[in-house]
C-alpha cells in the first residue's frame, strides 16, 4: 500500500482551439501558469514525483520554470515527450505521416510508462482542480483502493465545466454505489440562452445531459501496471481508425472498455471544486479573476511558491 503518488501532467496538446501554448500562459498575480496552482495542491497532498507529457514546443526554460519549485521541496521531476511515433508498432508506422495532431491522451499517458512507478494521478495542464480534488485521489490510494484492477476518478457536476465562450468535450459518466459504469466521450457540448445543455456533434452516442450530470475532467488515479494493458488497448484502436489524421484514443475510451469487459473496477468521488479552465482564449481572464480570488481567500500565496 502506498501513501504518496505520482502526477502526470498532460501538457503536449497543441491548442488549437485556444491558439498558443495555453499551458504556459501566466495567469497568476507573478507569472504563474494555471498548472502549477495544480502542482501546489498536488504536492500538499501526497505527491512526490511530477511526470510532464509535452511537446517539442515547449521551450526549455519553461521546462526549468515548472522544475524549479520543485527541485527545492524534494520533487522528483521527469519531462517526457509525446512524439507521434512512439508506442507505434511497425505495422501501423505508415500511419504516422498523416497526423495532424496528436494522438490523443491514451496515448499521452503511455509514454510514461518507463518513469511511472506507483499510483498516479493524471490531471491536464489547462484545467484547474483545486486542493478538494487532489485530497481526494490521495484518500483512495491511502486506503489502499488502487491497484491493478482498481482505479479511481474524481467526478464534477457538467455544469460547472462549461465554458461560456464556445463548445467542450466531456467524459459523461453513469456512477452506481460510488463507482463507474460508463463513461461516454461526448463532443461539443454547450449551454444555450435558455439554459439547456445540449450536445452539438453529429455522433451516434446520445446522452441525456443534465446539470448535474457527473463528468470527467480527466482526473484519474491509475496504477502503474496499467501499461501493458494500455498499449494493447492503443494497437487495437490503430487497427480500427477510420480518421487517420485526426481520430484520438482518449483515457475514458479505455477506461469504458475495460469496464465493459469485466477487467476494471473504478471508484468515484465527487469534487466539492468549482472547475475552470482555459479552452479558449476568452477564457483566460475568467481564470485569472478566479485565481486572484483564491489567493485573496487564503487558498494560496502570493507569490504562489514563496518560502
Amino acid at each position: 500500500m502506498s501513501d504518496t503518488m505520482t502526477l502526470m501532467v498532460l501538457a503536449g496538446g497543441l491548442g488549437s482551439r485556444y491558439k498558443g501554448q495555453k499551458q504556459v500562459d501566466p495567469v497568476g498575480d507573478n507569472g504563474e501558469c494555471l498548472m502549477e496552482f495544480g502542482l501546489y495542491d498536488a504536492i500538499n497532498n501526497g505527491v512526490n514525483h511530477v511526470v510532464f507529457i509535452v511537446n517539442d514546443q515547449m521551450p526549455e526554460e519553461i521546462k526549468e520554470h515548472l522544475r524549479k519549485p520543485l527541485d527545492e521541496r524534494g520533487i522528483k521531476v521527469d519531462f517526457v515527450l509525446q512524439a507521434m511515433p512512439k508506442a507505434v508498432p511497425e505495422k501501423y508506422a505508415d500511419l504516422v505521416p498523416l497526423r495532424q495532431k496528436p494522438w490523443g491522451t491514451a496515448h499521452a499517458v503511455l509514454m510514461a510508462k518507463d518513469v511511472v512507478k506507483q499510483p498516479f494521478v493524471v490531471m491536464n495542464a489547462d484545467d484547474y482542480y483545486g486542493a478538494n480534488t487532489f485530497e481526494l485521489a490521495h484518500e483512495l490510494v491511502k486506503a489502499g483502493k488502487i491497484d491493478a484492477k482498481n482505479y479511481g476518478m474524481v467526478a464534477f457536476e457538467l455544469e460547472k465545466t462549461l465554458s461560456d465562450n464556445g463548445t467542450v468535450s466531456r467524459g459523461v459518466c453513469e456512477v452506481e454505489d460510488g463507482k463507474l459504469k460508463k463513461v461516454t466521450e461526448i463532443l461539443k457540448i454547450i449551454k444555450k440562452d435558455n439554459g439547456e445543455i445540449v450536445n452539438e456533434a453529429d455522433q451516434p452516442e446520445k446522452v441525456d445531459l443534465q446539470p448535474k450530470s457527473k463528468v470527467s475532467m480527466n482526473f484519474w488515479i491509475l496504477d502503474h501496471t496499467i501499461f501493458p494493458s494500455l498499449q494493447e488497448g492503443f494497437e487495437d484502436f490503430l487497427s480500427k481508425i477510420e480518421n487517420k489524421e485526426k481520430q484520438e484514443y482518449f483515457i475514458p475510451l479505455y477506461i469504458d472498455n475495460q469496464i465493459q469487459k469485466g477487467e476494471l473496477n473504478v471508484w468515484v468521488e465527487q469534487s466539492k471544486e468549482d472547475w475552470f479552465g482555459m479552452t479558449y482564449p476568452e477564457d483566460k481572464q475568467l481564470v485569472v479573476d478566479d485565481l486572484k480570488q483564491k489567493t485573496q481567500d487564503g487558498k494560496y500565496n502570493s507569490p504562489l511558491w514563496k518560502k
